[in-house]
């Protein structure tokens, strides 16, 4: 498949004439067509991120001393940390790629720790720069404390936030091939295999989704960022504590590729 990279929205962009189109889809929402706002909700509200932040996670890692055959550890904490998880051991070693895989195509918990504390020695010490790169996007109100996006206190986004975050992230291939992978397989440094299937239920939708993101805490609620491409037109959707994500965010993809016409 063709991926279209995304050029990023400007971020002042008022929201005082944009259609609330579906305000029965999230407590906040954005739905984009090639950067256009065309409808959206409270786009301003402070939410929890849940896992959409690995997103984030992995631009910071990727553009800092990345190398992708680096062996990494997986500490007892990673092996043991709450939420979806790739089942990995504490104590096996895998390639820094395959753990972004398992980031990014199972939400897994315990390869974004792993990565993490590779990366900077502590969860906290990654949160440091994870909130810097935060900066330099223009996310200027978003705080992150977990990389994982894990529920924490102060941590909190705007899908204002995110649609910057979503466009950073479509900009890099290495972040945009594995969002848009069904399933995929890792091993460790011992042979043993491991089998990822995605969380994005959109991607076995026929809505020309290719990632990107899904989230989901008790404090954030059901979460997601979905890039769908068709021809030269891209719709991207963005909702935080969704009340309906896979069909309301389908829906919304048919009629603003609808609209696009």
């Amino acid at each position: 498949m063709l991926v279209l990279l995304w050029s990023a929205p400007a971020q002042a962009e008022s929201t005082a004439a944009v259609a609330d189109r579906f305000p029965e889809l999230a407590s906040s929402y954005a739905v984009l067509v090639d950067g256009r706002l065309l409808w959206a909700r409270d786009i301003d509200l402070e939410r929890a991120p849940a896992s959409l932040v690995k997103l984030l996670t992995a631009l910071e890692l990727l553009s800092t001393d990345w190398r992708a055959d680096a062996s990494v550890k997986v500490s007892a904490g990673a092996a043991g940390v709450a939420g979806v998880r790739a089942g990995l051991r504490a104590g096996e070693i895998l390639r820094a790629d395959d753990l972004l895989t398992a980031m990014l195509v199972r939400s897994a918990n315990d390869a974004c720790v792993a990565l993490a504390e590779h990366a900077a020695g502590s969860l906290a010490a990654f949160a440091v720069r994870l909130n810097r790169r935060a900066v330099s996007l223009g996310m200027a109100h978003s705080f992150f404390v977990h990389p994982c996006g894990l529920d924490a206190p102060g941590q909190k986004t705007t899908v204002r936030d995110l649609v910057l975050l979503g466009a950073a992230a479509t900009r890099n291939r290495d972040i945009v091939s594995r969002a848009g992978l069904r399933s995929a397989s890792i091993a460790t440094a011992a042979g043993r295999r491991v089998d990822l299937q995605s969380t994005n239920l959109l991607l076995d939708m026929d809505l020309g989704v290719i990632g990107l993101k899904t989230g989901y805490t008790r404090r954030a609620g059901d979460c997601l960022i979905a890039l769908a491409e068709r021809g030269n037109r891209r719709v991207m959707t963005i909702v935080l504590n969704s009340t309906n994500r896979w069909w309301g965010v389908s829906s919304a993809i048919e009629l603003a590729f609808l609209q696009a016409r």
